[in-house]
C-alpha cells in the first residue's frame, strides 16, 4: 500500500512539474494597445501577459513608431484601430514573424516621444504643447559621451518629472526624485535643472538648450 501511493505521489509531482514548465516555457503575448490622453500628453498602452524584450525604431513616410517584441505571440486584432487625439492617427499590429509580434504606432507628424515600463507592459508617452517644445528632438549624444543630459522639465500630476539622457542605456527616459540615473539618484528637479547624488557628491545638470542641427 504504502509503495502505490509513493508510486501515486510521485505521478502528480511528474504531472506537476510538467504542467510549471509548460507554463514557464509559453512565450509572452500582446493581447491590447490603448490610447490615453492627459494633461499635455497622449499615452499608448501596451498590454503585455509578462515583461518581453523589444525594439523600438521611428520610420518615416508615412511618420510612425514601429515596435518588434521577441519571444512574443501577437493577440491583439489585426483591423488597424483609428485613433483621435494628435499626434497619434492609427495603431495596428500583427506577428511580424515567428516569434515576433510588432505593433505600429502611425502618427500624423513627427512627436517626441519616451517609453515606460509597467506592470502591465509598455507606455508610449507623447508629449504636447509646451511639453513637446522642451522635447523637441535633438542630436544624438556622442557615443563616447558618459554624462547624461536634461531634455526637459515638465509637470505631471502636480509632480516635477525629468527627460533625461542616460549614456549607460542609451534612451531618454522620464524621470522623478529618488528614481536613480546609472549610480545617481535624483535628489532635486528644478525648473531647469536636476541635481544628482552620485557616489562622489552632488552634480548639477542643467536642461540642455542645443537646438537641433
Amino acid at each position: 500500500m504504502l509503495a502505490r501511493m509513493r508510486s501515486a505521489l510521485a505521478l502528480v509531482l511528474i504531472a506537476v512539474a510538467l504542467v510549471t514548465g509548460a507554463q514557464a516555457q509559453e512565450p509572452a503575448a500582446l493581447t491590447e494597445a490603448t490610447v490615453v490622453e492627459r494633461e499635455g500628453f497622449v499615452e499608448v498602452w501596451v498590454r503585455l501577459t509578462r515583461p518581453s524584450r523589444y525594439q523600438a525604431e521611428m520610420m518615416d513616410s508615412p511618420h510612425r513608431l514601429v515596435l518588434d517584441f521577441d519571444d512574443t505571440a501577437y493577440r491583439w486584432t489585426v483591423k488597424p484601430v483609428p485613433v483621435a487625439p494628435e499626434p497619434v492617427r492609427e495603431l495596428r499590429g500583427s506577428q511580424f514573424k515567428k516569434g515576433v509580434a510588432r505593433l505600429v504606432v502611425e502618427l500624423r507628424r513627427p512627436a517626441a516621444y519616451t517609453i515606460e515600463r509597467d506592470r502591465e507592459g509598455l507606455r508610449i508617452i507623447f508629449a504636447l504643447d509646451k511639453a513637446a517644445a522642451e522635447l523637441a528632438p535633438r542630436p544624438a549624444p556622442r557615443r563616447g559621451s558618459t554624462q547624461p543630459l536634461v531634455f526637459g522639465i515638465v509637470m505631471l500630476d502636480a509632480e516635477a518629472h525629468a527627460y533625461i539622457f542616460d549614456p549607460a542605456l542609451r534612451q531618454v527616459r522620464r524621470y522623478r526624485v529618488g528614481d536613480t540615473v546609472g549610480d545617481a539618484v535624483i535628489e532635486t528637479i528644478g525648473e531647469r535643472h536636476v541635481v544628482l547624488k552620485t557616489p562622489t557628491g552632488r552634480v548639477e545638470l542643467r536642461v540642455d538648450e542645443s537646438k537641433p542641427r
